[in-house]
């Protein structure tokens, strides 16, 4: 074949979520690989992590197709004759599990697809799904989850990935101003959706437990969603509401990473966050509950703490442990920080899927 393998890049949107922003660190790290050529589709809108695409250079199609409507399959015919004319050789599918593997067989091409979350699949995400030469799972648990619907031999198992962050000097007062954090606080962060699979409402009901025994805690609540306006009733109607921030969408989370003393993930659903992650990869002591593939990454006593969803009680119970000893938070803040540098960097990960575009593409030519 003359010239690079042709790649569709197919998603709902860019809005700010994990899943998304996988995305964005693959296309960063393969982008000028010489190998392949990328153009991305965004279905619906933009979203707020649009800007960001934009900055890499690459081609994109934001198809504007309406939510909840018979006319969105309009547009997915329009994407399907798009990617015919145009001479695709793949489509990689993200969390598009019900419809982005059949678009990708209407238009004749390769269908690669990320699972990424460790949820209960409908009938129909399975049937589709199960069109892709080749599933990628996001961890050893989502493999297996949709293993049972999916031959073995159409399955791959391709862990999250970050970038190392960049060493910078962050003074700890300036960003504790910024955040409307008390001076002298032990900061503890989550990050995420705020919706009702993130736990947040648990970690607000843990942190009233944790603020009677460790009196300086402080609880950084960063991100956005349709549960926030809940969340932050629960939050002042609570004794501690005036230790409790909502800082909403945090763009930068490395800055709050790099001077937050626990980070704390109390979902009740899981794939393999992209928060842990970056987490790990600054050594911060993790607490997280034992979902999806957290525990391949949260390894009880080594690399942090794990505690069962749903369950206040036992997340209080870790946090106060956390807070008040000092050389465990630092010796699981550093195991994290090794595991993360062994195997979860964006170059492993970007190694590894330039590997299974050219098997996908070679079963395209044979």
């Amino acid at each position: 074949m003359n010239g690079p393998i042709k790649i569709a890049v197919l998603l709902p949107s860019l809005n700010v979520g994990g899943a998304e922003r996988l995305v964005i660190e693959e296309l960063a790290w393969l982008k000028n690989d010489p190998q392949f050529s990328f153009a991305v589709h965004l279905v619906f809108e933009k979203g707020l992590m649009f800007e960001t695409l934009r900055s890499l250079g690459l081609p994109f199609f934001v198809w504007d197709a309406p939510h909840k409507s018979v006319r969105m399959l309009g547009q997915y015919a329009a994407i399907i004759r798009h990617i015919r004319a145009n001479k695709y050789h793949i489509l990689h599918s993200h969390l598009l599990d019900g419809i982005g593997p059949l678009v990708g067989k209407l238009a004749g091409v390769r269908v690669l697809a990320t699972a990424h979350s460790d949820k209960q699949y409908s009938a129909v995400e399975r049937v589709v799904l199960a069109l892709s030469d080749l599933v990628l799972a996001c961890g050893q648990r989502v493999s297996e989850n949709v293993g049972r619907f999916i031959p073995p031999g159409k399955i791959a198992r391709l862990d999250n990935a970050i970038r190392m962050p960049e060493k910078r000097d962050l003074r700890r007062a300036d960003i504790v101003r910024k955040f409307g954090i008390r001076p002298g606080s032990r900061i503890l962060l989550t990050l995420g959706r705020l919706t009702r699979q993130k736990g947040i409402d648990v970690l607000l009901r843990a942190f009233s437990e944790v603020a009677h025994s460790v009196p300086d805690a402080f609880l950084l609540i960063g991100g956005d969603g349709e549960e926030r306006a809940t969340l932050e009733r629960m939050a002042r109607s609570s004794h501690c509401g005036d230790r409790i921030r909502f800082a909403g969408m945090i763009r930068d989370v490395h800055e709050v990473l790099a001077v937050c003393d626990l980070y704390v993930n109390s979902s009740r659903c899981e794939g393999l966050p992209m928060t842990l992650l970056e987490a790990m990869s600054h050594g911060v002591p993790i607490i997280a509950t034992r979902v999806g593939c957290n525990h391949e990454v949260i390894h009880d006593g080594e690399t942090g703490i794990l505690v069962p969803p749903d369950d206040p009680k036992r997340l209080s119970e870790a946090i106060v442990r956390m807070l008040r000893d000092d050389l465990f938070r630092k010796k699981v803040g550093g195991g994290a920080h090794d595991l993360f540098c062994r195997r979860y960097t964006i170059d492993q990960h970007c190694t590894k899927l330039k590997e299974f575009y050219l098997r996908v593409f070679s079963r395209s030519s044979n």
